[in-house]
């Protein structure tokens, strides 16, 4: 494929698809861990702040990596940048399980490397290759994102139950996904979403404010970064939170399945919603008081039925929170080269915060011995997120 640009063309169905199937390996290989933690502390000396590691990890990748994206990317071509990652995925996978102990935090490392790769590319893309079609777009790749985030969720903890499989053979099976992802992308190998010679020039001689020295770039950081530590908190720690309570690990493991699952309709809901509006400023407010309701559930629930309500509700929260901050992220730039870099600004230092999330939990759990002192700090974010959202959702473009 040539190089592209945004203006008008015809719909891309074929590169449509290899994003999807790229999708589906940027949070299955995290989210498949959270309900694998009781087994594995079973064979592993590791205290809840370790086993948090395995959470963490790709959070700290997302933060080193995400600033070099771009320039990785105008070097080699988005395609080839992409196909690399897919690669990083399925090689950090199999190391993860098959290496050993030091195998485990190393594969981490790998597979994290290629996520954020994947992560800070795909906005660039679409707003590069479908312009007129970004809610349409962004939709897509965060249900397929989110769809197999909620399956690896549910699905870990029985994988690893069967038959001469255990823990370490539950958590290879996403390597599969990652070779399909792999051949599906290879005939996009060719992309390139750099602008043509003429924009770059005009671009050179009236240079643009770096996203790093605007204002609405640091409150969508924020935002970000607030949605991330809340999102990796509850899927490292969910499971176990969920035990504490009471429940048994399988009826733990659906419950991080719920919470991962209703993130899927914000898919579709914001999507659909945002970009129609004239700013997201009310937007974010609703998803604020959304989370702060589902929180107070949490924190109270004594019964499983109504735990459950409450983690799908903040589940929905959480993925109207993320959808919103990849859709303002095209949203609030105007073409390709500024979403990448914004993009990459966003997704280093959220995701870097975020990364503070199973960490600090798992840390908080062993002080304290329960879980009030972690929900506090939850519900401070969720002001913060409220705070930070009416800013970013502000009608201007960088």
């Amino acid at each position: 494929m040539s190089e592209q640009n945004t203006h008008k063309r015809p719909f891309n169905l074929l590169l449509f698809i290899g994003l999807i199937f790229v999708a589906v390996n940027l949070r299955a290989p995290i989210t498949a861990v959270g309900p694998l933690v009781s087994s594995m502390k079973g064979e592993l000396p590791f205290s809840n702040g370790v086993f948090g590691l395995l959470t963490t990890i790709p959070l700290i990748m997302f933060a080193v990596l995400s600033p070099f994206v771009r320039r990785i990317s105008d070097a080699l071509g988005a395609g080839k940048t992409l196909l690399a990652a897919v690669v990083a995925i399925f090689l950090g996978v199999i190391i993860r399980s098959f290496a050993g102990n030091a195998g485990l935090f190393a594969g981490t490392l790998l597979l994290g490397a290629g996520i954020a790769i994947g992560n800070v590319l795909v906005p660039g893309i679409i707003k590069a290759c479908f312009p007129e079609r970004i809610g349409l777009a962004t939709g897509a790749f965060t249900i397929s994102m989110t769809s197999f985030a909620a399956v690896s969720a549910a699905i870990s903890y029985p994988i690893s139950k069967l038959p001469d499989m255990g823990w370490r053979n539950s958590l290879v099976v996403w390597a599969v996904l990652a070779l399909i992802g792999l051949f599906v992308w290879l005939p996009q190998r060719t992309l390139s979403i750099q602008q043509p010679s003429s924009a770059t020039q005009t671009i050179e001689s009236q240079p643009e404010r770096s996203v790093w020295r605007t204002g609405i770039a640091w409150w969508l950081t924020v935002l970000m970064g607030a949605q991330s530590f809340l999102f990796y908190f509850f899927a490292a720690w969910l499971p176990t939170i969920a035990i504490s309570k009471g429940l048994t690990p399988e009826t733990a493991g659906y419950l991080a399945f719920a919470f991962q699952l209703t993130t899927i309709p914000a898919a579709f809901i914001i999507p659909a919603i945002a970009p129609r509006l004239k700013d997201q400023r009310g937007l974010i407010s609703i998803v604020a008081v959304l989370y702060i309701a589902s929180l107070c559930g949490l924190a109270f629930a004594k019964s499983t039925a109504l735990l459950t309500v409450c983690v799908m509700l903040y589940g929905f929260s959480t993925g109207s929170c993320f959808n919103l901050c990849m859709l303002l992220i095209s949203l609030r730039t105007k073409d390709a080269s500024r979403a990448t870099s914004l993009s990459g600004m966003v997704q280093s230092l959220g995701y870097g915060f975020g990364a503070l999330g199973p960490i600090l939990g798992g840390w908080l759990f062993d002080w304290t011995g329960n879980w009030n002192t972690a929900f506090v700090c939850v519900g401070i974010l969720i002001v913060i997120i409220f705070f930070s959202g009416r800013q970013a959702g502000k009608n201007q473009t960088i």
